[in-house]
Order: C-alpha cells, then sequence, then structure tokens
C-alpha cells in the first residue's frame, strides 16, 4: 500500500486547513516560477541595456576624439594635454571639421593663426593642400608625407625613420623652440632640409626629425609622437610642443576627414584604368577561340542524337558487378553485400519493419523454420537457431571458395524460410 493511501485511512486523519501547508506549497510554486522567469529573461535584460548604452555612447561621441593626435581625444595617443595647455596660456585653438572650415577660420584670424595639418591618412589632394599655402602666418606639418612636403614644403624631403635605439636626440640648432626644450624622444619621421634640428647621422648624411622651410615660418614636426598624451612628458617634449604650437594667439588644428575627399569631376570609365596592353591582348585571345572553335566543329562534324535511357538488364549489372569485385579481390565487401541483401529480402517476407536489425530478423527466420516443422524441433530441416546466427551475422568467408560456397548456403536458407 502506498503512503498516501495509509494516511487516508488513519482515524485521526484531519482535513488540511485553507491556509495551511497546500497553500505555502502554491505560493512557494508561484514564486519560484517568477523567479525562474526573471532568471530566464535577466540576462538578456542586462545584454540588451549594455548594447544601448554602447550605442549611445557611440552617438555622443565626437568622431574626432579617438583619433592619433586629436585635440579631444584623452586616451594616450591623443594630445589633449597639450590642447589644453595651450588653452591655459591664453591660445584659442579651434578644431575645424572640413578644408572649408579651417580656411574659413584662418580667413577670420587677427593678427594671422598657426595651422597645424596632420593627414595621416593623405585625404587631402596636391590642389588641397596648395589652397592651404599662405593662409596661415606659421604652418606646423605633423608628419608629412612626401605629396604633403611638395605642396607646403618644397625644401624638405623625407630621410626615413627616426632610430629607436639610445638616448634622446639633442636640439644641435639653434632655432629658440629646440633651443627651449633641448632634447626629444626618440621615434617617428626624419627628414633632410637646410635647416635641421635634433639631428642623427645616417649613411646619406644629416637627418632630423624637426626642419624649418620658408624662412621658419614652415615647421616640419616629424616626432608626432612628442604631442601625445602619453609621451609628452618625456625629454623636452613638452617645451617644444609649447614653442612651436603657443607662437600666435590662435591655433587651428586640422585633421582631415573622408569628407574632405574632392569627387571627381566625372564619372571614372574603369576600362581606363586597365593597362593599355589588355585591349589588344584581350582582341587576339578572341579571335584564337573563334578559330579554334571553327576548327576543331569541322572536324568532329555534327552532333549524332542517341534515344536515352539505356535499358540495361538487370542480370548484366549484376554479373560485371561481380566481376569487378573478383578483379579486385573485394571479398569482404561482397559478402556484406550478400548478407545485406539476404536479411531485406527476408525481413520483407516476414513482414518486420524497415528499421528491424540482423538479430531480429534472425529470430524471426527461426520461428518461421519452427513453424514450418511443428512435428519436430528446426533442426530436423538442417537450421538451428545457431545455424542460422551463423549464416545471416557472424560468419564471414575469406577466400573466393568460401565466398562461393556461403552464398549457396545463403540462398538455400532463404528459399527454405520463403517456401
Amino acid at each position: 500500500m502506498s503512503a498516501p493511501a495509509a494516511a487516508a485511512l488513519l482515524p485521526d486523519a484531519a482535513p488540511e486547513p485553507p491556509g495551511g501547508t497546500a497553500g505555502n506549497r502554491r505560493r512557494g510554486g508561484v514564486r519560484g516560477a517568477v523567479h525562474g522567469r526573471m532568471r530566464r529573461w535577466g540576462f538578456w535584460a542586462l545584454l540588451l541595456l549594455l548594447l544601448a548604452g554602447m550605442a549611445a555612447l557611440q552617438l555622443t561621441r565626437s568622431p574626432g576624439e579617438s583619433r592619433d593626435l586629436s585635440p579631444g581625444n584623452a586616451a594616450p595617443n591623443g594630445a589633449r594635454a597639450v590642447a589644453e595647455v595651450l588653452r591655459s596660456q591664453g591660445v584659442q585653438v579651434l578644431v575645424p571639421g572640413s578644408l572649408a572650415d579651417a580656411r574659413s577660420m584662418l580667413e577670420s584670424a587677427e593678427p594671422a593663426a598657426t595651422l597645424l595639418l596632420h593627414d595621416a591618412d593623405g585625404y587631402l589632394r596636391a590642389d588641397q593642400l596648395e589652397s592651404l599655402d599662405g593662409e596661415a602666418g606659421r604652418l606646423v606639418l605633423v608628419e608629412p608625407s612626401l605629396p604633403q612636403l611638395r605642396a607646403l614644403a618644397p625644401g624638405v624631403l623625407p630621410a626615413g625613420l627616426v632610430p629607436s635605439e639610445g638616448g634622446p636626440l639633442p636640439a644641435d640648432c639653434t632655432l629658440p623652440g629646440p633651443v627651449a626644450a633641448g632634447t626629444l624622444s626618440r621615434g617617428g619621421m626624419a627628414y633632410r632640409a637646410p635647416s635641421l634640428c635634433f639631428t642623427f647621422q645616417t649613411r646619406a648624411g644629416s637627418a632630423g626629425a624637426y626642419a624649418t622651410a620658408d624662412g621658419g615660418s614652415t615647421v616640419v614636426l616629424g616626432a608626432g609622437h612628442a604631442l601625445s598624451n602619453e609621451r609628452i612628458t618625456e625629454a623636452g617634449n613638452a617645451a617644444l610642443a609649447l614653442h612651436t604650437l603657443g607662437s600666435t594667439g590662435t591655433l587651428v588644428w586640422y585633421q582631415p576627414t573622408a569628407a574632405d575627399i574632392a569627387p571627381a569631376a566625372e564619372p571614372q570609365d574603369p576600362l581606363s584604368l586597365l593597362p593599355a596592353w589588355v585591349t589588344p591582348v584581350s582582341l587576339w585571345l578572341m579571335a584564337v577561340g573563334v578559330l579554334a572553335m571553327l576548327w576543331r566543329g569541322r572536324r568532329l562534324g555534327p552532333l549524332v542524337a542517341e534515344p536515352l535511357p539505356v535499358v540495361v538488364p538487370a542480370a548484366e549489372t549484376a554479373e560485371g558487378r561481380a566481376r569487378l569485385y573478383q578483379q579486385s579481390r573485394a571479398v569482404a565487401r561482397a559478402a556484406a553485400n550478400l548478407r545485406a541483401g539476404t536479411l531485406t529480402r527476408l525481413a520483407a517476407h516476414l513482414r518486420l519493419g524497415p528499421g528491424t536489425g540482423a538479430a531480429a530478423v534472425v529470430h524471426a527466420a527461426a520461428a518461421a523454420l519452427q513453424a514450418a516443422a511443428p512435428d519436430g524441433p528446426p533442426s530436423a530441416a538442417g537450421y538451428d537457431p545457431v545455424r542460422i546466427e551463423q549464416l545471416l551475422r557472424t560468419y564471414t568467408p575469406g577466400t573466393e571458395a568460401e565466398l562461393a560456397s556461403w552464398a549457396q548456403d545463403l540462398l538455400a536458407l532463404e528459399k527454405e524460410v520463403i517456401h
């Protein structure tokens, strides 16, 4: 007898009060269900809030705040520290969003302003760079490329990279800014010019990380890292940055973006981008292909239609497969196919399902033989369960002769079961 039934037979069993254990169980079940839903949906809710916060941060953050040497970037690769110090000293730091804004700020600045140009990605074309020439009282090019030097500082040439080994580079010149700095941390790009500071020797001669042109009104600063928040306190980087960028009352800190790329006057023809030899070679290949088709087409003659499909008797297919097995001596593969065919046919005859295993087929075959000979054991017909198990499951012939004998035994067993 079960425990609930035994409890029901007790004479002093009292009915459970409405607010008793059953009510507690119901309240516990509801509370557990609520907690389960909260655990199940809490993770997704937190994930959704995190994604929403990241999206809001990306939308509200200015694009320039993450760029290298950006005056609004407080990260180690930014230059916010220099910009804030310049503002505290009374320098008006302006950050234009486009080339037109930069030119407008330079034209409205009184007196002439300082223009810092840092175009690391080379967005500006030569004509756009030339439009800035003469607009500022002082021009500072930070790590400029060769096209930028040709347009704004023709007398300065690139000279590779500044070696990172060794101590800080001494000023080694008489310009006020480098002399006030004294030294400069290593790194960045090097240049060659008539007026150089922070020099070092190379195989081609002297090179420096600081060069001037146009009588000192144009400064080429190869050590852009000297303006970064991470390395501004190294060597004399801070003094050099303040003297170079704070010589005027207004500093226009211009970093071009992809929006400054000038659109082409006309749509570019893709074929005009190909080398000149592509067109004649393509025409020659097309002519050769046409001649090859004419030559081979005349030689082979017209196509001949043939009625399909071709009917192949099953006996020929079986005989051809058997010869292939014989030539490759695939006794095990042939035995597996014979066993699978026999089991499939016996299962269909004995009305077994398509997913029936070999053991079930053996049992059904033995039962069928027993029913066919009720007066004696299955061994009287020569097929006891052990023999049937051996033929249909365990025995594997090793030679072609054994394969042929075993195939005859399988055929005899199948006929015995069927008939």
